[in-house]
């Protein structure tokens, strides 16, 4: 407080006030000058952070993780792979979390109407319970809140899918999305026992996990491995409807529960008498099949004859009474399919899920000189490149910071220097009445000081004005905005200018100020 104890004194507006109005320049250009400067100092900070972000978040995000390994089916030991992968140390030395056994193919799915069919990409998921699940079903991710609500409740016997919200609108459907779609069955003799047959294909109705914003690979749809093998599988087709008669006389029902089961009995109930069927019950059903349960909550209810199997012709009837009745209120028939066990066929691909893509090249080479498995270069070095450019921009980063306080630092250089040649006689003056070397160092970075907080404090607030006007004009990408001024780079830059500037002054003025009062006014 010593070294600014004078400028409480009279001469303080004469000297401090007015000196400080000249270094601030003509309009106070030289304030603006360096708003100027700090403000893409930090529009540069706030877009690189930002930048960063965004890459930081893709190369951690499980969907880019991943990779990919083909079975080429004979040109490498891809079983043994399978095995090795489960070592421990080799997660450790490769940075990867885990693997799975992925199959790919394309299925035909109904839309809401029968000629909305839609050819899907689907991937089915060897382990259902995995991190990569667990982004497709992150809360950033799920449409609508569509998704099932206990993720350790799915396992590698649900048969369930997960689809876009894009492929959802494509099959025809909108808010609130359904609990199950229907895979197109290829059953052309269902219509023997009084299935609605459309172009030799059935509709089966498969349970919705959850409704996403995107997924993996690009596919429009995944589902547990079960899905698959059940529909492959050559011994008992469980899906096939035509091979199983007790499919069709039998009636079971899911009803959501913002219809509630009691009013779907009561309704059904009074349909039966209209047709003249009182010895047919409905009830809450035992009926309970944990595979085939969707996202959304609700209940099972069971359509039975009280003296045995309701005939084929009329299920079908009253299959379709119901159907026209509840349209558009979620109710599915659905079926006790008699799922078995599979014949497990070889894995299309193993999926590798990755901390991080350090050591996706050096992965790579083991798996190709140990099993004699190539992974497609194409994927290894888009990951390589994703590592090396947020490697790179980090660095520009820092240095972009660094050529800006440079910048800053040179500015109040100049400004102090040609400043001091206009006034060092007055400066010359104040000495020779006795005002000290301390005094007036104090009082220059007093005003230098307060005129880089001022540009400091104008220039973020213009930066966080763009920022916070990015999303109106578009500027984002993929959801993020590109400009972050709220990390610790703004932080360090802020208190690291602020400190060169006191710097700056100090070892300048103290320069400056070595000469004679005499040596200043005579311009010695």
């Amino acid at each position: 407080m010593k070294r600014f104890s004078f400028l409480n004194k009279d001469y303080f507006k004469l000297f401090a006030l007015r000196e400080g109005k000249v270094v601030l320049g003509n309009r106070k250009a030289n304030l603006w000058l360096l708003t100027i400067v700090l403000f893409a100092t930090f529009l540069a900070i706030a877009f690189s952070s930002g930048s960063l972000r965004y890459l930081y978040d893709k190369m951690n995000d499980p969907f880019i993780n991943w990779v990919d390994i083909k079975n080429d089916y004979g040109k490498g030991d891809f079983v043994k792979l399978s095995e090795a992968l489960e070592d421990d140390a080799l997660k450790e030395q490769y940075h990867y979390r885990g693997y799975q056994s992925d199959y790919y193919f394309s299925w035909m799915f109904f839309g809401k109407q029968d000629n909305q069919v839609q050819y899907l990409r689907c991937r089915f998921f060897g382990d259902i319970n995995s991190a990569l699940i667990e982004a497709i079903l992150a809360d950033d991710n799920i449409a609508d809140g569509c998704r099932v609500a206990d993720l350790s409740e799915v396992d590698p016997n649900t048969v369930g899918v997960i689809v876009t919200e894009e492929m959802i609108h494509n099959l025809g459907y909108e808010k609130p999305y359904p609990a199950y779609i229907d895979y197109q069955r290829y059953n052309p003799d269902a219509a023997e026992l009084g299935f609605k047959v459309v172009d030799k294909f059935v509709r089966l109705p498969l349970p919705v996990l959850g409704v996403v914003r995107r997924l993996p690979g690009n596919v429009d749809l995944i589902s547990t491995k079960n899905c698959y093998f059940q529909d492959i599988n050559d011994i008992t087709y469980p899906f096939s409807y035509s091979d199983n008669p007790e499919y069709a006389a039998s009636l079971y029902y899911y009803v959501p529960d913002d219809l509630g089961s009691d009013v779907f009995m009561d309704e059904v109930r009074t349909l039966l008498d209209e047709m003249g069927c009182e010895d047919i019950s409905v009830e809450d059903s035992y009926f309970y099949k944990p595979e085939i349960v969707p996202y959304k909550p609700g209940s099972f209810v069971s359509i039975t004859s009280d003296d045995g199997e309701i005939p084929c012709d009329l299920t079908a009837e009253i299959a379709d009474r119901i159907a026209e009745r509840f349209a558009g209120d979620d109710v599915h028939r659905v079926f006790d399919f008699n799922f078995t066990e599979y014949r497990q066929s070889k894995q299309a691909y193993i999926s590798v899920h990755f901390k991080d893509l350090d050591k996706v090249g050096d992965f790579q080479e083991y798996v190709k000189e140990n099993f004699r498995v190539n992974i497609e270069m194409t994927q290894i070095n888009a990951k390589r490149n994703f590592n090396a450019v947020s490697i790179m921009a980090n660095i520009l980063s820092w240095a972009m910071i660094f050529f800006a306080i440079t910048c800053i630092v040179l500015f109040i250089i100049n400004l102090l220097q040609s400043y001091f040649q206009k006034v060092k006689r007055n400066i010359g003056t104040f000495k020779a009445f006795g005002i000290s070397n301390r005094e007036l160092i104090g009082v220059y970075t007093l005003i230098i000081f307060l005129m880089v907080a001022a540009a400091v404090i104008i220039a973020l607030a213009a930066v966080l004005l763009v920022q916070l006007l990015a999303p109106v004009f578009g500027l984002l990408k993929e959801g993020y905005n590109l400009l972050d001024l709220g990390n610790p780079k703004t932080v360090i830059s802020i208190l690291v200018i602020l400190a060169a500037s006191v710097v700056t002054v100090h070892w300048v003025m103290q320069k400056m100020l070595r000469n004679t009062p005499g040596d200043l006014i005579y311009d010695r």
